[in-house]
C-alpha cells in the first residue's frame, strides 16, 4: 500500500491552512513575480516589437532588453489613454498597465481599436479586474494580498510555463519581513521587506511556493474586493473635488490606493503621522517628459491607504492630515 502524502503519517503538525476556495483565477499559471512571468510570455512568443508606456517600472523593461525585443515608448494623456498610433505594424504589440485599478474603460476602448492578440495587459495594480480576451493578462498578488511574492499569467498562447528551480531556504526566507511585522511594527521589517523586493527583482521564472499557495487559496477575496471599494469610495467622498483626477467612482472595480492628484505631493506630512504612503514609479522619470501628465503623477501624486486592512476610522484620519496640510 502507498502512504496517502510525501510526508508520511504522523510525526508533528505541519503548517496548514483552510481552503475557502475562492481563488478567482484558477486558470492562471502561477510565478514568484509578475516580471517573470511577462519574461516567460516574451520568451516563448514570436513578439518583436512592443509599445511599452513611459509610466512604469523598469523591472518590467528588463525582459524586454534581455530578449532583445525592440521598445516603442508611448506617452499618456490626462485620461490615462495612449498616445499610439492608430494602426500597429504587423508585428507590433501594445503593453498597457490598468493604472491604481482605475483604467478599465482605457482597456475597453483599447480593445475595440486594436487586435486583442495583439495586446498585453498588466493587472499588477488591478487584482480584482477580470481578464479580457487578449494576448495575456499579468496579476501581482502581493501589492493586494499579505504575501511575499506571486504573479499569474494568462494567456491561451502560452500553455506549459518554463520554470527555473530554487532551494527551500530561499521561499522560507522571502517570508520574514511579514512575519517580524506581524511580531512587531513596520519599521522593523522595513529593511528585510526591501531585501526581499530586491530578490525579485531578477526575470529569472519560477513556481511559487507551496506556502504562497496554501495562503492564496485561504483568503476570503470577496471581502477583500468589497472592503477595498468601500474604502475608496470613502476616501472620494471627501477629497474627490480637490482630486486632479477624473476618477469615475462608478467604473471602479479594484483600487490599489487612492491616488491624490495635487499640485503638490504630501506623503512627507502623512509618513510623520505614521501614514506610510507608497510611491509609484521614480524610475520612470528619466524617460517621462517634464511637465507631462506622467511626471505630475509622480511627483505630484500621493497615495492613500484603502487596503482590507482599515476601516473609516483610518481613512478618516488620512482625511484629517490632507485637510490640515491644506
Amino acid at each position: 500500500m502507498l502512504l496517502s502524502s510525501d510526508g508520511g503519517i504522523g510525526g508533528y503538525f505541519e503548517f496548514d491552512l483552510p481552503n475557502l476556495g475562492q481563488f478567482p483565477y484558477p486558470q492562471a499559471k502561477k510565478y514568484n513575480s509578475a516580471r517573470s512571468a511577462f519574461f516567460d510570455l516574451l520568451s516563448q512568443s514570436d513578439i518583436k516589437k512592443i509599445w511599452m508606456p513611459k509610466f512604469i517600472c523598469n523591472s518590467m523593461i528588463e525582459p524586454l532588453l534581455i530578449l532583445g525585443i525592440k521598445i516603442y515608448y508611448y506617452d499618456l494623456n490626462n485620461e490615462f489613454y495612449p498616445k499610439i498610433p492608430s494602426y500597429l505594424g504587423e508585428d507590433e504589440y501594445i503593453f498597457y498597465v490598468n493604472y491604481f485599478g482605475l483604467c478599465t474603460s482605457v482597456q475597453q476602448k483599447l480593445l475595440s481599436i486594436y487586435p486583442n492578440k495583439k495586446i498585453i495587459f498588466d493587472h499588477s495594480q488591478a487584482f480584482f479586474v477580470e481578464p479580457f480576451e487578449c494576448f495575456g493578462t499579468i496579476y501581482s498578488l502581493r501589492k493586494f494580498l499579505p504575501l511575499a511574492e506571486g504573479g499569474l499569467l494568462i494567456s491561451k498562447s502560452l500553455t506549459t510555463p518554463s520554470y527555473n528551480g530554487r532551494s527551500i531556504e530561499e521561499m522560507i526566507q522571502q517570508y520574514n519581513h511579514l512575519f517580524i511585522r506581524r511580531l512587531s511594527d513596520s519599521s522593523q521589517a522595513y529593511e528585510v521587506f526591501k531585501k526581499n523586493e530586491d530578490s525579485l527583482n531578477d526575470c529569472v521564472p519560477k513556481n511559487i511556493s507551496k506556502i504562497t499557495q496554501d495562503l492564496m487559496d485561504c483568503f476570503d477575496y470577496k471581502n477583500i474586493k468589497s472592503k477595498r471599494l468601500e474604502n475608496f469610495t470613502f476616501l472620494h467622498d471627501q477629497l474627490g473635488k480637490i482630486n486632479q483626477l477624473n476618477i469615475d467612482i462608478d467604473k471602479i472595480e479594484s483600487p490599489l490606493t487612492y491616488p491624490l492628484l495635487l499640485d503638490k505631493k504630501i506623503s512627507k506630512e502623512l509618513i510623520i503621522n505614521k501614514v506610510f504612503t507608497p510611491t509609484y514609479w521614480f524610475d520612470s522619470l528619466e524617460r517621462v517628459t517634464v511637465g507631462s501628465f506622467e511626471h505630475r503623477l509622480i511627483s505630484n501624486t500621493t497615495h492613500l491607504i484603502c487596503d482590507q486592512r482599515y476601516f473609516q476610522k483610518e481613512m478618516q484620519i488620512q482625511i484629517n492630515i490632507v485637510k490640515e496640510y491644506l
